[in-house]
């Protein structure tokens, strides 16, 4: 089945081909019966007025015949009148025969001369009497410029012929130029009224093709469009439907993607809340525990001390183990600090930070330079992750970097704590590292700041050091522990 358009355009052209050709059809016929009229209208005039000149030259031919006839009256102007008679003669009896002959020839142009039975009957009758005038207007021409002993006779002879016919010459002449008139204008009713019947068919022909064509495919076509426009209407429903239901879909990804971040937050949270718990009952296992027990290991060496060895070479032995023994307490500490230092929590981030890099520049022999300004303390959550991303910055900087230089500092401004790492060492390109590390030590510390609502933005270029920005917008502990309390309830 042929598409819905393209029955519409086969079945619009073949009907305006009909009607377009029925309207050209007698339009073109209208056209030519009206060139043709005009045509044999201007013959009928052309012939009508050559018919009335007949008249007119016979009247010439007779007056012209009585001049030359009459040379002792007219004696200065008789050659011209002989002259005058032969050019009147050829011209009467050329346009005497065109017309009889239906064959009229003027200036070179051939004219249709339409006789009727009646007309050519009329020129039989007036034929004779044509003849008769002629024969005696060409006895004039012939004798009046050669003189002969009858030359007055036969002069006055056939003026008199001339004479007593052209009365009678006129008066038929007169009803062959009226019968002229008459079957012209006949002739012009004719066509009027074949105009007026075609001019009545057309008409006719478009009522019909309005009533048969244009109307019922324009009913069609309202139909067409009405179908259409019911079929857009349906489909701006759907349409609005589906956005709906896409606005909806995606309301729904939306949120699911948001208890997705909350779960992920939560869950992060509690990691490092976790993390951190088990950090301080290591620390406080290695202090109570270890801890204690080699503080009660030196005491007891300081005790066997007291009593003298058998040789110096057993006495330089013990002051070796109580040498390991105060050191194995130093590294216990430090352990135990690295995972939960107590000034963290009693003093606040900025003591703790400075005891970092003084303990680190100590031990790996890198000068760090810590720029701390005064700020207010801060929500334990927050404390603690400023401390752990400078830690592990630090770590990351001291591990791979080789710098010469550390920078830290710590400023709060405008509601926000500003905490920023920087080396000079030998730097790294960040988009292979994301690629290698995935879940490392950088990731660590932006989810650290993300978990706060804040940011941790790494820089870094090989050749030119890394640099640490950290963010992070000050706010409760209450609030904190209330905005977790939400993300929770909303997850479960």
């Amino acid at each position: 089945m042929k598409p819905l358009d393209s029955q519409i355009f086969h079945r619009l052209t073949r009907l305006y081909v009909i009607a377009l050709t029925m309207v050209a059809f007698l339009s073109m016929s209208g056209q030519i019966i009206i060139q043709v009229f005009l045509n044999s209208l201007l013959d009928d005039s052309h012939v009508v007025n050559i018919a009335g000149r007949q008249r007119m030259l016979s009247q010439r031919l007779s007056k012209t015949a009585i001049l030359l006839c009459r040379q002792d009256i007219f004696q200065a102007d008789a050659e011209h009148y002989s002259q005058d008679i032969q050019e009147i003669i050829a011209l009467w009896k050329a346009s005497h025969e065109g017309l009889k002959n239906k064959n009229l020839t003027t200036d070179g142009k051939i004219y249709t001369v339409r006789n009727s039975a009646k007309i050519d009957s009329m020129f039989r009758e007036i034929d004779p009497i044509f003849q008769t005038i002629l024969s005696n207007a060409k006895l004039i021409s012939q004798h009046i410029n050669k003189p002969t002993p009858n030359q007055e006779e036969i002069l006055q002879k056939s003026l008199h012929e001339i004479l007593v016919n052209e009365r009678l010459f006129l008066k038929m002449m007169n009803q062959i130029v009226f019968q002229y008139d008459l079957e012209s204008r006949a002739r012009v009713h004719t066509t009027k009224s074949i105009e007026l019947i075609l001019f009545v068919v057309l008409f006719i022909i478009l009522i019909i093709e309005g009533l048969v064509i244009f109307r019922p495919i324009a009913n069609y076509i309202r139909l067409v469009i009405k179908k259409l426009t019911d079929s857009e209407s349906e489909l701006r429903q759907t349409n609005e439907t589906l956005l709906q239901t896409q606005q909806a879909l995606v309301q729904a990804t939306e949120e699911k993607f948001k208890l997705q971040l909350a779960e992920e937050k939560v869950r992060s949270a509690s990691l490092m809340e976790g993390q951190e718990m088990e950090r301080k009952r290591l620390a406080r296992e290695l202090h109570d525990g270890i801890g204690q027990m080699l503080t009660g290991l030196r005491l007891h060496s300081e005790k066997v001390k007291s009593f003298a060895f058998a040789n110096p070479k057993q006495d330089k032995s013990f002051e070796e183990l109580q040498k390991l023994i105060q050191e194995t307490i130093e590294a216990t500490r430090t352990v135990a600090f690295n995972l939960a230092p107590s000034v963290l929590s009693d003093f606040g981030v900025t003591p703790a930070i400075r005891i970092l890099t003084e303990q680190v520049s100590k031990i790996s022999g890198i000068s760090i330079e810590f720029v701390e300004k005064k700020i207010p303390r801060l929500p334990e959550t927050v404390e603690v992750c400023l401390y752990r991303i400078t830690q592990e910055a630090i770590h990351n900087a001291v591990k791979y970097a080789e710098p010469e230089l550390l920078k830290v500092e710590l400023w709060e401004k405008e509601g926000f704590i500003h905490l920023s790492i920087a080396d000079n060492g030998k730097g790294f390109d960040l988009a292979s590292i994301k690629k290698t590390l995935g879940g490392s030590g950088l990731k660590n510390m932006q989810t650290r700041a993300e978990l706060l609502n804040g940011s941790c933005k790494i820089q870094s270029k090989t050749g030119k050091g890394t640099k640490v920005l950290v963010q992070i917008p000050i706010i409760s502990n209450n609030k904190l522990i209330n905005r977790r309390k939400k993300s929770a309830e909303t997850v479960s």
